[in-house]
């Protein structure tokens, strides 16, 4: 009941300076408005960055790439460097717990020309069968190549919506293009992806797909470049996982290590934690702003303190205790700070929600937020900013002496 009271005095005395209370509230809702904004907004490129990453198998992903040994080197005599498909299969069938494999090789960028002479460049890709499903690239137009047409070495591909756009007026299925060395006809045209800063070396929109058996014909380096994908049922599977595929690495290669295992439950986690130290230098930065804030509100409650000396003798004449007095000013600085996060917290809300709407217009795979953990931070330090900083006020007020009080 009495702290009912304190806050009515306080709404009262606060109204009685409409202004200046105005302009000590915005200090504090601009300071809570940049935390719930920017820690949303950083919070919003985790979840977009996540969920490109979690297309793709997120923490279940071990890669498998080729490396320059450091020891046994004079074996690898002994053995096809690189990996094939016989490495494939043997490597990824009948292993517990791999539920997706894929094989691959980065050629790099390459110049293009088409049938009617149109010339550009795109990165070139040689994969199998599985590459498009493992990396859940969908096919837009057309269909993707077969297990068989890549046995078979057929002179097919697959092309990214970005350079079929730029090669092609028309449909581009079924027409012939020239990469680097290979002449391929195009049987498909991927749909656009929107995997936003997800990036395992190659455009997800500007590529050429084609069977890694039919460019090994004409590349020379697929199969000393080439990398496995393993993906597992779950993360907690990775590390049985890699022990299996080091243990058949290690006798295929007769003990030459010129492999290295990537595990991306291990690069998930120091993502994660790189991410949750950058939101909070995020939201460090934006609440210096409530520190000024709440240098407003304590110079706003010494000048009522020094306006109010009157007042403050008279109540303490009629009877009110220091302790009375003191709570009613700090009533009134929480109610300021308080007032202030509430609004900021709600502006910020709003203006992240509208912020993410206008990204994805431009970016649609941007997945929007607003930070849950920012808003209690904001309404909490905001309320005790104003606790804290308007103690020394409130502690000055309930300290006066009655009597030099009503004299002044």
């Amino acid at each position: 009941m009495r702290w009912a009271v304190y806050l009515a005095i306080a709404a009262k005395a606060l109204s009685a300076h409409k202004l200046r209370s105005l302009l000590t509230v915005l200090s504090i809702t601009l300071g809570a408005f940049a935390i719930v904004l920017m820690t949303s907004l950083a919070e919003g490129g985790l979840l977009t960055l996540s969920r490109g990453i979690e297309e793709l198998g997120g923490a279940r992903l071990i890669l498998v790439a080729p490396k320059e040994p450091e020891r046994a080197e004079r074996k690898k005599t002994m053995y096809v460097t690189g990996f094939t498909r016989k490495d494939r299969d043997r490597l990824a069938r009948g292993i517990p717990h791999v539920v997706e494999h894929s094989m691959y090789a980065m050629l790099g960028s390459r110049d293009v020309t088409t049938d009617e002479g149109k010339e550009d460049r795109s990165d070139l890709i040689a994969a199998d069968s599985g590459f498009l499903g493992a990396f859940r690239m969908r096919v837009g137009r057309g269909r993707a190549f077969s297990d068989d047409e890549d046995r078979r070495r057929a002179r097919v591909c697959v092309a990214g919506p970005k350079l079929a756009a730029r090669l092609w007026r028309g449909d581009p299925i079924g027409r012939w293009v020239t990469v680097g060395s290979l002449r391929c006809r195009v049987i498909g045209v991927l749909a656009e992806s929107d995997r936003l800063g997800v990036n395992f070396g190659f455009s997800w929109d500007d590529l050429v797909v084609t069977p890694i058996d039919t460019a090994a014909d004409v590349e020379p380096t697929v199969t000393t470049s080439a990398l496995l994908v393993i993906k597992t049922d779950d993360a907690r599977n990775n590390d049985p996982v890699k022990r299996i595929l080091n243990a058949l690495l290690v006798e295929r290669h007769h003990g030459v290590d010129d492999f290295t295992l990537l595990d991306f439950s291990s690069i998930m986690q120091k993502f994660d934690a790189m991410f949750a130290t950058m939101k909070a230098i995020v939201g460090l930065i934006a609440g210096i702003a409530l520190l000024i804030g709440g240098v407003g509100v304590m110079n706003m409650m010494l000048v009522s303190v020094s306006e109010r000396v009157r007042e403050i003798g008279i109540r303490k004449a009629l009877g009110a205790a220091p302790r009375d007095i003191s709570a009613q000013f700090l009533c009134e600085a929480a109610l300021l700070s308080g007032f202030g996060g509430l609004l900021g917290v709600l502006g910020g809300a709003a203006v992240a929600e509208l912020a993410s709407a206008v990204i994805r217009r431009f970016t649609p795979g941007w997945v929007g937020a607003v930070s849950v953990s920012a808003v209690i931070a904001a309404l909490v330090v905001s309320s005790g900013v104003g606790v804290v900083f308007g103690w020394l006020p409130a502690r000055r007020a309930g300290r006066l002496d009655p009597v030099a009080a009503m004299r002044r």
